[in-house]
């Protein structure tokens, strides 16, 4: 049997109602009572992935965001969530492995894509991978060098890392 539309946007909508008011039980709660092929659609992963965030339940967040990344690959800010979650979980091999999944079309021009990936890169000991990274994150965008300041996986490799430094 086919679930309404209507249903659906009845349990989107009041799952979204409930994460804006802070009840992210019952959200949660919403989005888990979905029919199973509801629960693969985009914004129900994006909610679900939210949700686990918030409440520190990377495991959760991992496999939403992994989905989502799955079924569209474009979305820079969708891998470096996925890769966040990894690292939260200890898992930095496997944020590496996720962030360098991104299209690199769609990661070439993305800042934070290269700040992450230059992070996960020195913690792993391939510092001379993660400098050029760091270099073009700073590049793209020279407000993040404070950041990378307060990063010590970071920070070593800042050392003549952007013009006139």
């Amino acid at each position: 049997m086919r679930v309404p539309d209507s249903l659906y946007s009845r349990a989107v909508d009041a799952a979204v109602g409930y994460f804006e008011l802070g009840m992210v039980a019952e959200a949660l709660t919403e989005i888990q009572n979905l029919p199973a092929r509801w629960r693969y659609e985009s914004e129900v992963l994006e909610l679900e992935a939210a949700i686990a965030q918030q409440t520190g339940q990377w495991e959760l967040a991992v496999v939403a965001l992994e989905r989502l990344c799955r079924q569209h690959g474009q979305d820079v800010d969708q891998f470096i969530a996925w890769g966040c979650c990894l690292y939260e979980l200890g898992r930095v091999e496997e944020c590496r492995s996720a962030l360098r999944q991104v299209p690199p079309a769609a990661a070439r021009q993305h800042a934070l894509w290269h700040f992450h990936l230059a992070c996960y890169e020195s913690i792993l000991g391939a510092k001379s991978v993660a400098q050029p990274l760091i270099r073009r994150a700073l590049e793209l965008e020279p407000r993040l060098r404070r950041m990378a300041e307060a990063n010590e996986n970071l920070t070593p490799l800042l050392l003549g890392s952007t013009p006139g430094n």
